[in-house]
């Protein structure tokens, strides 16, 4: 492992610490961001594909060891990093607008949380509480304004 992948997994690690530690609990209406997913999107447009998809995976199982989902997380955000790999753009010339990223992971979002919201209830990790819109729509409007609070505030 060199350590440029080991770089980005240490980084990915603090992104599920905070999203364990801090955006666990900064919830609105009971749903919650996913930086997780968003630093994995980020991670799409500047590494090639295998190592996006074992960093996902990895992650994944990482976030679901920590919250008791065992396999939920880690295959949705693999299969959306394997989705997703092609319709992003990898360059650094191509700087993508504000619009243009929070349409990108609104999708993104989306499609993670239908497959998550699929699995779970096929493996019902959630019970009679489980509230489909809430969990599949709301989740991805937050992860989106979180994504694009991260753009905006980033330095160049």
């Amino acid at each position: 492992m060199n350590t440029e992948r080991l770089k980005d997994f240490g980084i990915g690690l603090g992104f599920v610490g905070l999203q364990i530690v801090m955006f666990r609990h900064l919830k609105v209406w009971n749903m919650q961001p996913d930086l997780v997913l968003i630093y994995i999107l980020w991670l799409i447009t500047v590494r090639d594909r295998t190592s996006c998809l074992f960093m996902a995976a990895a992650l994944g199982l990482f976030q679901d060891a920590l919250l008791d989902l065992w396999g939920l997380n880690m295959f949705s955000k693999t299969l959306i990093t394997f989705a997703a790999y092609n319709f992003i753009p990898k360059s650094d010339k191509v700087r993508l607008l504000i619009g243009q990223i929070f349409l990108t992971v609104f999708i993104a979002s989306l499609f993670h949380n239908i497959i998550f919201v699929g699995l779970s209830v096929i493996v019902e990790s959630y019970s009679a509480e489980f509230l489909f819109w809430q969990q599949w729509l709301g989740n991805a409007v937050y992860t989106t304004l979180v994504a694009g609070l991260i753009q905006l505030f980033r330095t160049q």
